[in-house]
């Protein structure tokens, strides 16, 4: 099993057995291993020690009478009546969805009766509709908005080298863990506290790369701890172990990929 199904493993189990905990009326069934559960009964499940290394499965029956089937991997819909092919999206190949109409203004008006309809797009500009979800399409959103993140993230990782990457989580623990910056200084400098600053530099490169946010983040970390450089040079060669330009370069290059 890779990493992102490990991962997505874990996300369709935290949203559907929640939605199952909190929502009625979903027409769903969440399964993994020996483990089941439905809005029959508002159960959530999860894996048991027989269900390592397999998949869990969520089937959502919609209002139109066809199943969907929900998997870390894919999701698929039976072919609706009359209608000779069902539909196939692997995530791999996922790069958005949209709500209720692709057309953005018009949400609010379609919303009482298309609430429960999703666009899917994958690859190649092909669009595929879900319909008829019925509140079902909460926690399904929910989690294609975990799929999309977490891909995304994937992709991002494999196009940044792996020495930018590590050179930019030594100077985020630099900043974070460093003499560089005094406490006083980090909500000026960075935004936000030491306490949080050490979560990021934790967290990387598990984070969103794409988010603006982190990308000021990073910014600013490099620039400060370039011009603090010479006021710490030993704790410079120990935590960043660096020259500025390659420092700089890293982010530029980071930059020009997340943008």
């Amino acid at each position: 099993m890779e990493l992102i199904d490990a991962l997505l493993s874990i996300e369709i189990q935290n949203v559907f057995a929640e939605a199952l905990r909190t929502r009625r009326g979903l027409h769903l069934s969440f399964r993994w291993g020996d483990d089941t559960a439905s809005d029959d009964d508002g159960r959530a499940g999860g894996p048991d020690s027989d269900a390592e290394g397999e998949f869990p499965q969520v089937r959502i029956a919609t209002l139109a009478g066809t199943d969907l089937l929900v998997t870390p991997r894919h999701l698929e819909r039976e072919a609706p009546p009359g209608s000779p092919r069902g539909l196939h999206v692997e995530y791999e190949d996922l790069v958005g969805y949209d709500w209720i109409t692709e057309d953005t203004g018009g949400k609010v008006a379609a919303h009482e009766e298309h609430y429960d309809r999703l666009y899917l797009y994958t690859r190649g500009r092909r669009t595929h509709v879900l319909e008829d979800l019925g509140p079902a399409v909460y926690p399904l959103m929910t989690f294609l908005g975990r799929v999309v993140e977490l891909r995304s993230q994937k992709v991002l990782l494999r196009r940044l080298d792996p020495e930018d990457v590590d050179l930019l989580g030594r100077a985020l623990h630099a900043a974070a863990a460093g003499p560089f910056v005094e406490d006083r200084e980090m909500p000026e400098f960075f935004g936000q506290d030491r306490a949080s600053l050490q979560v990021v530099a934790h967290l990387w490169p598990r984070l969103n790369l794409a988010a603006p946010a982190l990308r000021e983040i990073l910014e600013s970390v490099v620039d400060f701890l370039i011009r603090r450089r010479e006021r710490h040079p030993d704790a410079w060669d120990a935590l960043v172990d660096a020259r500025p330009e390659d420092l700089r370069a890293a982010y530029r290059a980071f930059a020009a990929i997340v943008r």
